[in-house]
């Protein structure tokens, strides 16, 4: 990919317009394509990155040069879109209830919504470097390459930060079930 400005030092030069410019300019198919592998539907992707777009420049004085700015961008970006999968899975799951008009039947133990916000709430525990390796190797099919690059870090502190954020997860709903 053709690197256009150095988005990071705009942002640090607080160049607000020239920055986000930039960002939509260099980032706006791969964070898209975030969107849409949350989402798995282009109208909703297209919305959500709308959205984190907006978030992006409200917030554009707010970065403080951590991180790469896609890194930055993209956390926005999967924040948008998991709010409106959520809005979607409350939306559908209502719709389904009013159609099945569910009887007395066992319930279980979470429904949809409820494993969606378990998973959520174990993806918030794990510490920031770990959450970010998962997201972007589970939900945006990085290689572990792709990801060094993006962070800065090497291929092996990668791979142990992945583990070391699934056997969380793991742990973490398997408690919330009450499973051996």
């Amino acid at each position: 990919m053709k690197e256009g400005k150095d988005i990071k030092s705009l942002l640090l030069q607080k160049q607000w317009e020239a920055s986000f410019f930039q960002i939509v300019e260099q980032y706006s198919q791969r964070l898209l394509h975030c969107a849409f592998a949350i989402l798995k539907d282009h109208a909703s992707a297209q919305d959500a990155l709308q959205e984190a777009y907006i978030s992006i420049w409200k917030n554009l004085h707010k970065f403080k040069g951590e991180s790469h700015p896609y890194t930055w961008c993209y956390s926005i970006v999967r924040n948008s879109s998991l709010n409106e999968l959520r809005k979607q899975k409350k939306h559908r799951s209502e719709q389904i209830e009013s159609i099945l008009n569910i009887a007395d039947h066992t319930p279980l133990k979470w429904e949809a919504q409820e494993v969606d916000n378990q998973l959520l709430n174990a993806l918030n525990i794990l510490p920031e470097k770990q959450r970010l390796v998962f997201e972007l190797r589970y939900y945006q099919d990085l290689s572990f390459k792709e990801i060094s690059t993006l962070t800065n870090t090497s291929i092996g502190a990668l791979k142990a930060n992945y583990h070391h954020a699934k056997i969380k997860i793991e742990k973490k709903l398997i408690g919330q079930l009450n499973l051996p």
